[in-house]
């Protein structure tokens, strides 16, 4: 206890004490037949379907590369603090073992980095032992026709950038897209309508609701 109560490690204390507290309420919810795990899941409907191999930065490449886009919400919380708290824990515990416990401003940054190692290797195999929701779920060929908005970059032909879609259900899907013809370019904010897919990339025309 007297090593968890260190100032220094009180960020990690707080994230492990956030991750109890968390425990505490979906068990209290249950009770009452709810469930704090599917409540933010409906506050929060996000499908991302873009290959972080792409090298495309922004929400879907980090969310996607910290398995975000695999896990409900809750679960994925509870692991990136649970992770970045152990992280923390085992860099001072090293620390002290050879000369002091780390101030937080040097230790945090480790601890992140660590943790979200962590949340990419261990959240991808929690994700294959969850089971598949399969309610309202969307093909991602069936976003074709759909109307979406850029929110990263300038697409180019040849360069995608970022776009999100909401489906029938009203679930965000963040996809890449770039422009059908040659020479066109649609900046953050463009409207787009997506046509057909080529591996990760949609191409797309500009939306015009003019009748």
């Amino acid at each position: 206890m007297d090593f968890l109560l260190l100032t220094d490690n009180l960020p990690y204390s707080l994230a492990l004490a956030l991750v109890i507290l968390l425990g505490l309420v979906e068990g209290f919810s249950m009770v009452f037949g709810l469930s704090l795990f599917g409540l933010l899941d409906d506050l929060t409907p996000m499908e991302m379907d873009a290959d972080v191999d792409t090298g495309v930065s922004g929400v879907t490449g980090v969310a996607g590369w910290l398995c975000l886009d695999r896990l409900p919400l809750l679960i994925w919380l509870v692991l990136a603090l649970t992770s970045f708290a152990i992280a923390g824990f085992a860099i001072n515990y090293l620390a002290i073992s050879f000369h002091g416990a780390l101030p937080a401003p040097l230790s945090i940054p480790l601890a992140i980095v660590l943790g979200a190692f962590s949340c990419r290797i261990l959240g991808a195999r929690l994700a294959n032992l969850l089971p598949k929701n399969e309610t309202s779920a969307v093909s991602v060929d069936e976003l074709s026709g759909l109307v979406g908005v850029v929110t990263l970059g300038c697409a180019r032909k040849g360069f995608p950038s970022e776009a999100v879609v909401k489906d029938a259900y009203q679930q965000k899907h963040y996809v890449l897209v770039e422009p059908e013809l040659a020479g066109e370019a649609f900046s953050q904010g463009t409207s787009v309508v997506l046509l057909n897919r080529n591996g990760q990339v949609w191409s797309v025309v500009q939306f015009n609701d003019e009748i």
